[in-house]
């Protein structure tokens, strides 16, 4: 049986050396950690966002289709999402308001509720990312103008 002889180029790592390794390792891991947290909290709330948006939409639909004398003003509580994934809820506020007898300002304004632990709305550090969604349009009566004809 022949032994095998090997140099001390050839031993591998030390102890020491492995041990500095580790801890660069982790003073990069603890630096980057931070910003993987703020990355998926952000994330989330663009997700909550673009629920609010989609929330924004179906609600001016419904307004669209709803006959010019039946606008008025409500508040309601809307749920959106997969019940097994968890619900994002939304407050929708729409007001209507008569400024002519053909002429009406209507404001919608959607609330995302946050998931906090205090129970707030906007509870935490992170409240500015769940801020509402406010859109002002007007809608009008469908009668000939006095330019027709």
């Amino acid at each position: 049986m022949k032994l095998k002889t090997y140099s001390k180029e050839q031993q591998g790592f030390t102890l020491v050396e492995t041990s500095i390794a580790l801890v660069l390792m982790m003073i990069i891991f603890i630096g980057i950690a931070p910003l993987i947290v703020y990355a998926t909290r952000y994330n989330s709330a663009a997700a909550i966002r673009a629920g609010a948006l989609a929330v924004a939409q179906t609600k001016l639909e419904q307004l669209r289709a709803t006959p010019f004398g039946s606008c008025s003003s409500t508040t309601e509580t809307v749920s959106v999402g997969d019940p097994t994934s968890g619900l994002q809820t939304y407050t929708v506020e729409l007001t209507v308001v008569n400024t002519t007898t053909t002429l009406k300002d209507i404001t919608l304004v959607i609330t995302p509720a946050a998931r906090s632990t205090t129970g707030g709305q906007y509870g935490g550090s992170y409240g500015w990312m769940y801020g509402q969604i406010t859109i002002y349009t007007k809608r009008t009566s469908i009668s000939p103008g006095p330019n027709l004809g």
